[in-house]
């Protein structure tokens, strides 16, 4: 993912991570959420806003990065339901083991809880600008984008009751740039959603999906379960791990 991080502190890539971001931040105000994990980190440590007591913490493999806790999605030390939303910035489409990381993501959400995937659409300028990239594969041109109805299939196949879909950023660079030199009077940065209407050409997709148990309810603050690491995670992360085997991170309630 080093790339990937050095692209995201280009100025292109800058200007993708807060969009981006501002449209996270729009989702995530209208969610139950005292813990917001953000597995993926952009290249300049942005992440979407959160209020009140939200706790919030950003988990990559991305060494000495801005992050709180280095660690590889695939394999999270995190006890499981232990967080009410998880943010996945790209990074579906930069791994070889897509499926094994939304499977992480949902075993450390809590019941009721929200998954959010951001990702580069391949129906849309951006995934033909990738086809026709030439020369060594570089982010985000070195992807494997994933369709948000097949993002959508896999959080129904977890027992999440996936959103529609969500887009933004129609033009890949250096169409945007152009864009904006001949249209800088009609931008408008203040909607980042692209619309139902527009979504399935967006170059970039958000889809948000719940987690359902059968009976399940937002519980009680007293009742919900730390957010906690579990000693020599990467080894018991992906099989779990007893409750005695865990302890209390960064969190008193």
């Amino acid at each position: 993912m080093r790339a990937l991080h050095e692209w995201f502190a280009t100025p292109t890539g800058q200007d993708l991570a807060e969009r981006e971001s501002r449209l996270l931040t729009r989702r995530l105000a209208g969610l139950y959420a005292r813990r917001v994990l953000q597995v993926g980190a952009y290249g300049q440590g942005r992440s979407p806003a959160v209020f009140g007591n939200v706790r919030q913490w950003v988990v990559d493999d991305w060494s000495g990065g801005p992050i709180d806790l280095e660690a590889d999605s695939r394999v999270m030390p995190l006890a499981s339901s232990s967080v009410d939303v998880v943010v996945l910035i790209h990074q579906l489409e930069f791994t070889a083991a897509p499926h094994q990381v939304i499977r992480e993501a949902a075993r450390v959400l809590a019941p009721e809880g929200h998954l959010l995937v951001m990702g580069f659409n391949p129906h849309s300028l951006w995934g033909l600008r990738r086809i026709v990239a030439t020369g060594p594969g570089t982010p985000p041109w070195s992807g494997r984008y994933l369709a948000p109805r097949r993002v959508a299939d896999w959080m129904q196949l977890l027992g999440m009751v996936p959103r529609r879909p969500e887009g933004l950023a129609i033009l890949p660079p250096p169409l945007r740039r152009w864009w904006q030199q001949q249209h800088t009077a009609q931008l408008h940065r203040g909607r980042e959603s692209l619309g139902p209407g527009l979504s399935w050409i967006g170059g970039v997709n958000l889809v948000i999906g719940q987690k359902r148990v059968n009976g399940a309810a937002n519980p009680p603050q007293q009742w919900r379960r730390r957010f906690e690491l579990i000693p020599g995670g990467l080894n018991q992360a992906g099989a779990g791990a007893t409750r005695s085997q865990r302890e209390s991170w960064h969190d008193a309630g």
